[in-house]
């Protein structure tokens, strides 16, 4: 049985939220072996992975989809997105410490807290999605 579907906005959203869960973990093992002689911190980027995802810009020779709003996205012609994963990458960068770690400490609590940030938005913007979805079932607000 093949995964349930609630749109490709839910979708992008539940990929967000499982690259912030690989972020953390990321973030997470960089902090656990700080005193590890001659560890190589990883990194993850939500950017390069989300920017490999974006669907394919329209056929300028074919007429696009009208609309009656800039806040609207013409999509007419263009690929959907994909989901996208966030892959670890170890950093090889060389830090100026005794044990020839190049994991800074504060750096990596930064990037948590940014991190913590950004997952949580994602947390409320998902469920305001499946608030909107169980108001069009239920046809209530």
């Amino acid at each position: 049985m093949s995964d349930l579907q609630f749109g490709a906005t839910v979708d992008m959203l539940k990929n967000a939220m499982d690259g912030a869960g690989t972020m953390h973990q990321t973030l997470a093992n960089n902090i656990a072996n700080v005193n590890t002689p001659n560890f190589r911190r990883s990194t993850a980027s939500f950017k390069e992975a989300l920017a490999a995802t974006e669907g394919t810009p329209p056929d300028p020779d074919t007429l696009p989809m009208v609309t009656n709003s800039d806040r609207q996205i013409t999509t007419e012609g263009s690929s959907v997105p994909v989901p996208f994963e966030v892959k670890p990458q170890v950093d090889e960068t060389t830090q100026m410490r005794v044990d020839k770690s190049n994991v800074d400490i504060d750096q990596e609590m930064a990037q948590l807290s940014i991190n913590s940030g950004y997952s949580g938005t994602m947390e409320q913007l998902l469920q305001v999605q499946f608030m909107r979805l169980r108001e069009s079932i239920t046809g209530t607000p």
